[in-house]
């Protein structure tokens, strides 16, 4: 997505080298390298931001685990080229679920593997920055649920029935929702500013979480209801102060409308 929304050049002018681990298709760049930890380090730019956007979802025969092993790299590659930061991925399933907003500070409880497996990426940087010096400074993002980049969205694409949980009082599940452009003008912010005030954590997402039947009719998609089950949280919320005293709020992440309009746009077409 974010190669979409740069095809025709990133904001003043950067330049975007793309490292990819396998097949990036079906967009053609001349600045995609074809890398993957293990193998010789390809020739890069001396002080080069890194966003190390890599990572491992889940899905059947993927390892978790990987998450740790790709930060790491990136933090090694970091070194190598003698870049002052790396940018890090890490989710908000790594929070515990409860419906009231949660922010940096809040006690990490993954409720899942794949939130386990972030928060053990973040730890495994932590101990990494204590023990080494002169390492590269890290920015953990938390990121909320990526337009385009998520169940509802995948099945947006799909062909198979939608079906909502309905709750008691008749609405949908809520969640807070990134737009991919928002996404990627915070990326831009990160890389310019200063170390000293680059924060460790940072969560990313919509000032608002948006109702997901919202979605699905903005869309012009069918689906079904049913009864939401007694574990189901109707809200899932970003607590987005510390974003917002960096960047200001990103109000499309919370409209409708925007999320898939930028979707369409930008999105990775249904396989």
């Amino acid at each position: 997505m974010l190669r979409r929304i740069w095809r025709n050049g990133p904001a003043d002018g950067r330049e975007v080298i793309w490292i990819a681990r396998g097949n990036a298709a079906p967009i053609s760049d001349e600045n995609l390298v074809n890398w993957a930890p293990g193998a010789p380090l390809p020739a890069l730019p001396a002080g080069a931001c890194i966003a190390a956007l890599w990572g491992v979802t889940p899905g059947p025969g993927r390892r978790l685990a990987e998450n740790v092993d790709l930060a790491l790299a990136a933090q090694r590659l970091a070194r190598r080229i003698s870049a002052d930061r790396v940018i890090h991925c890490s989710s908000s399933a790594i929070y515990a679920a409860r419906p009231e907003p949660q922010d940096e500070t809040a006690r990490p409880a993954p409720a899942n593997a794949y939130g386990a497996a972030k928060l053990a990426m973040e730890q495994a940087l932590h101990i990494r920055a204590r023990a080494l010096t002169g390492e590269p400074a890290t920015c953990v993002l938390r990121l909320t649920n990526v337009a385009g980049a998520d169940s509802l969205f995948a099945a947006l694409d799909g062909s198979a029935p939608v079906v909502l949980d309905r709750f008691a009082d008749g609405t949908a599940p809520a969640r807070s929702y990134l737009a991919p452009a928002d996404l990627a003008a915070v990326l831009l912010g990160l890389a310019d500013c200063p170390v000293a005030e680059l924060p460790a954590l940072l969560n990313v997402a919509g000032p608002a979480p948006v109702a997901m039947d919202v979605l699905l009719r903005t869309a012009g998609r069918p689906f079904d209801w049913r009864p939401a089950p007694d574990t189901a949280l109707a809200s899932v919320h970003l607590d987005t102060r510390r974003l917002t005293g960096l960047f200001g709020s990103l109000p499309d992440s919370a409209d409708a409308m925007t999320l898939i309009r930028q979707w369409r746009e930008f999105g990775e077409p249904a396989a």
